[in-house]
């Protein structure tokens, strides 16, 4: 009981610290900004791992390369364009690899303040190593995290699915994950 009633008043005669009393350099870093203004051009790097679609490639690999876009942001809105060139290191069949792709995307996405979820969708271009080259089309979803002013961290899911490899008829759908690091102008 002695105990408890000493713990009791030690708690009450310790000063507290109001939110608005934080010095203002620890304030400034743990606030950040409100409102993150999310337009502008970015340019960044991109990396993961790709995997072919059941049943129609059974192959996986590396991907990574360089993106670049703008943003416009309306209100929480968040509306772009991007575009990506990767090489790419993706198994698609017996002595047949993904090697290349370029793409040019549509965003479109909300932001919560430093956060940004969107969808997008678009076009693409994709090389194989037998030399088969195809258009075709990417969509997927992505979260970035604004963490800095000018840094922006992500991760983003595409689906990119090319039709008639040099009109063999063939086709190949590839899933990919990757990372992202991006420097906003």
């Amino acid at each position: 009981m002695k105990r408890c009633v000493t713990a009791i008043l030690l708690l009450a005669a310790t000063p507290a610290v109001a939110a608005d009393e934080i010095p203002a350099p620890i304030a400034e870093r743990f606030a950040g900004d409100q409102n993150f203004d999310w337009s502008g051009f970015r340019l960044g790097v991109q990396g993961g791992y790709g995997w072919g679609s059941p049943g129609v490639v059974a192959g996986d690999g590396a991907i990574g390369g360089i993106h670049g876009g703008y943003d416009w942001t309306l209100g929480d809105a968040v509306a772009g364009v991007e575009g990506s060139v990767s090489a790419a290191d993706i198994e698609i069949g017996p002595d047949n690899r993904l090697t290349s792709v370029i793409d040019l995307r549509a965003r479109l996405g909300y932001s919560f303040d430093r956060v940004l979820v969107y969808g997008t969708a678009g076009g693409a271009y994709g090389s194989t190593s037998a030399g088969f080259d195809s258009r075709g089309t990417a969509v997927g979803a992505g979260l970035d995290f604004a963490t800095l002013q000018n840094a922006i961290f992500g991760l983003q899911y595409l689906k990119y699915k090319f039709e008639d490899l040099n009109n063999t008829g063939n086709s190949l759908e590839i899933d990919l994950i990757e990372g992202k690091l991006t420097y906003k102008f």
